[in-house]
């Protein structure tokens, strides 16, 4: 299972990069655009450097709750789509293989460390 995990955090790091040293690249896959050198440099940092760390960090630490902050980071980031698609009527193609893609990568970064869930299932639901 921790192989799905290193694939979650690996993906992140590659969309990390392409922010960083292709932000043109990051605007195009985002359907985004810039109107002034403050937004080319929100790319690079938001799209860069924040994606890299967040999936950087979880590989160093090691532990599942480096995991699981990133894993439900991205499943809040699927969730707060879902809402701006019902409540913006943004009923896009795009918009739901977003969600499709950013909810797997939380699944993903989720699915280590069963004995957690196992704990977590037993203290909280039985």
């Amino acid at each position: 299972m921790e192989f799905i995990q290193y694939l979650g955090a690996g993906v992140t790091i590659t969309l990390g990069l392409m922010g960083l040293i292709f932000p043109k690249k990051a605007a195009d896959f985002t359907n985004l655009s810039w109107k002034s050198p403050e937004g080319f440099s929100e790319f690079r940092s938001t799209f860069g450097g924040l994606f890299i760390i967040l999936g950087t960090y979880p590989l160093i630490d090691g532990t599942y709750h480096s995991y699981f902050t990133i894993g439900f980071a991205w499943l809040a980031t699927g969730f707060g789509r879902v809402i701006s698609i019902f409540l913006d009527g943004c009923f896009t193609k795009k918009n739901w293989i977003a969600v499709t893609f950013e909810m797997s990568i939380g699944i993903a970064m989720l699915s280590g460390h069963p004995e957690v869930w196992q704990r977590w299932w037993n203290q909280w639901i039985r």
